[in-house]
């Protein structure tokens, strides 16, 4: 299922845009800079050589939508600059709906998703001092363990759900390809059916661990990159399967 979410929400594909004004196909500000830098398309070929695009639509360095050449499109929804909804549709029907709440200090506190025809299952986020370890504990099943996501240097380290799957994520000092988007530190906070956090990292996963009592994995990522250090081609190993993503960026 973790792989299946990977190549899934990584892929990246043609930019778009609500309109002209909100385009992002030329660099903001000094080129030079990697600060307006955006993924806007990615070529994906999986281990059995289907292939995938997936389109991403901005408003400025916000990303608003996500949608895939399958089929499937994701809603990313604002209010007052805060993401409160991701959503979740194939082609004809809604399928994951998931709503977010804040606390007092600006952070995700509360988590619902929705899984169209099967139930709402609702999620409380609590933070240590610094916000490195983020623990969500399920309002549907009180009994059930806590699961944790440790967080360093902008990039998601750890995770550990619920004693079941413990994860452990290395990474490189490159850039990663959404590390410019607005709202990039909220979305890392929310590991859930449709927050994809690892996506949002600062760099780029290298390693990827998982000790587990029913599925343990292993995937490894390496990247050949652009002149601002973005991953041009990314080739994933899981466990023996390799599929790779040829990116596209704003500034090429």
């Amino acid at each position: 299922m973790k792989k299946f979410l990977f190549t899934l929400a990584i892929g990246l594909a043609t930019l778009t845009s609500c309109s002209e004004d909100d385009s992002v196909s030329t660099l903001p500000g000094d080129a030079s800079s990697n600060d307006g830098i955006l993924p806007t398309k990615v070529d994906v070929v999986y281990s059995d050589g289907e292939t995938e695009t997936i389109e991403y639509t901005y408003e400025g360095m916000t990303l608003i939508k996500e949608e895939s050449s399958d089929g499937y499109y994701t809603d990313y929804v604002y209010e007052d600059s805060k993401i409160t909804e991701i959503n979740y549709n194939n082609a004809q029907n809604e399928e994951i709906l998931e709503s977010y709440t804040y606390n007092t200090q600006g952070r995700i506190a509360t988590i619902s998703t929705n899984i169209i025809g099967v139930g709402v299952y609702e999620y409380n986020l609590t933070y240590n001092a610094d916000s490195s370890v983020v623990t969500e504990t399920s309002i549907t099943s009180p009994g059930s363990e806590p699961s944790t996501t440790t967080i360093s240097n902008g990039n998601m380290v750890g995770e550990n759900e619920g004693g079941v799957n413990i994860t452990t994520y290395t990474h490189d000092s490159m850039n990663a390809p959404f590390k410019n988007i607005n709202n990039r530190s909220v979305l890392l906070t929310i590991n859930s059916e449709n927050g994809y956090n690892y996506l949002f990292n600062v760099n780029n996963i290298l390693k990827d661990d998982t000790e587990s009592t029913m599925f343990p994995e292993n995937i490894t990522n390496t990247y050949a990159y652009t002149d601002y250090d973005f991953p041009r081609v990314t080739t994933e190993n899981y466990d023996g399967d390799i599929t790779t993503y040829t990116y596209t960026y704003n500034n090429d």
